[in-house]
């Protein structure tokens, strides 16, 4: 196709222009905002003029569904990381789950676009959103009543649109549904443009039951860049701020070799410990503090790992028995973490704590990567 003579004409579709090299006049074209300018001047040799730019496209708005709102610190953070994502991308993103009774969730009021679920989760709309995302944290875990529309948006399964699950996780280390179960999931996930998963054992469980192949992905956390974690704490000042000469400890169950190991710690490093837990009015940010000034870190959280590692500080964690094993086998295997992750059976080495942090990035950065492009192809972002 050949354009001799343009006016006054506008364009909202770029692939109506991809063949205009041999326009010799064009004038008054009005072009939506996403398209691409540059490739239509280079195109045209013999010039444009009175373009508009019209601004008005809108923005896609995507709906992403999560574990319910509560204080965690860990369920707060990877919530704010995939927002700040999803807008870095040109989004508007919407996080969307349940309230539990009696929880301070002021971090999250704050910080990014909350929506609360009442009753059902058909209280969302066909109209509502563009796109529907299933966020990573225990989404699929059976003790939320609402699994099926939390982790596999049941209450949307007849609508003709954009649907795909980002780093889904039991919170267990054992497959969790019956075979009638996963017939109903197998048919729910059939829409879906993507299926991807945050731990190693995962994956394979859901290729055995499922005859289906999920990607791994990374922690929706270690998708964006530091400086975002720094700007909630630029401001910030507590007990410890004058003070640099700490271990930063956090620990979400009782391990009586941790509590021995942070002892001799304490003692051989001739240090304090700051403690953080998740009933501080100011959890999220004293956790991101607690690391980033700390001398070391000592833990049993899966999160406290990953911003030990977004941080570069040399940590040593504790694997808790009853729980998140898989969490950490992914961390330990697929990472390349055994020293620095250990059992009861398995006491650390003081040493890990004062040498450097010498954790193989590349193996992460390699994850990451592979991780963004598969929320981009998810996303259809070019």
């Amino acid at each position: 196709m050949e354009f001799i003579f343009i006016k006054n004409t506008n364009i909202s579709n770029i692939s109506k222009l991809d063949n205009i090299s041999n326009m010799t006049n064009i004038t008054n074209i009005n072009i939506e905002k996403n398209i691409n300018l540059t490739k239509i001047i280079n195109q045209n040799k013999a010039g444009i003029f009175d373009i508009k730019i019209n601004k008005t496209t809108k923005i896609k708005k995507i709906g992403v569904i999560s574990a319910d709102h509560n204080q965690n610190i860990g369920n707060n953070l990877l919530k704010y990381a995939m927002f700040i994502k999803l807008k870095e991308f040109g989004f508007e993103p919407y996080i969307i789950g349940y309230l539990r009774p009696r929880n301070n969730i002021s971090f999250l009021n704050k910080t990014i676009n909350i929506r609360f679920i009442k009753k059902s989760f058909r209280e969302i709309k066909r109209d509502d959103y563009d796109i529907l995302m299933v966020n990573s944290d225990q989404v699929w875990r059976k003790t939320n009543l609402n699994y099926l529309d939390v982790g596999f948006l049941r209450f949307a399964s007849n609508w003709n649109i954009r649907k795909f699950i980002y780093g889904a996780s039991f919170g267990v280390d054992n497959w969790i549904y019956y075979r009638y179960e996963e017939t109903i999931i197998k048919r729910l996930l059939r829409n879906f443009t993507g299926i991807s998963v945050r731990e190693e054992g995962l994956k394979e469980m859901v290729e055995d039951h499922l005859n289906i192949s999920p990607t791994l992905v990374v922690d929706p956390t270690l998708l964006i860049d530091k400086k975002y974690y720094l700007d909630l704490i630029k401001n910030y000042k507590n007990e410890y701020t004058s003070r640099d000469n700490y271990i930063f400890v956090y620990s979400i169950d009782k391990i009586p070799l941790m509590e021995s190991f942070i002892k001799k710690s304490v003692k051989a490093l001739k240090c304090i410990v700051y403690n953080c837990t998740m009933n501080d009015n100011d959890y999220v940010q004293r956790f991101i503090y607690g690391i980033y000034n700390s001398k070391a870190v000592i833990t049993n959280s899966f999160h406290g790992v990953i911003f030990s590692i977004i941080f570069k500080k040399p940590f040593v964690a504790f694997n808790p028995k009853e729980k998140g094993n898989e969490r950490f086998n992914t961390l330990k295997y697929v990472y390349g973490l055994k020293k620095r992750i250990v059992s009861e059976n398995n006491p650390p080495k003081i040493s890990l704590l004062t040498g450097p942090f010498n954790v193989d990035m590349k193996k992460f950065d390699d994850l990451r990567s592979k991780s963004i492009d598969y929320l981009k192809k998810n996303l259809e972002i070019n």
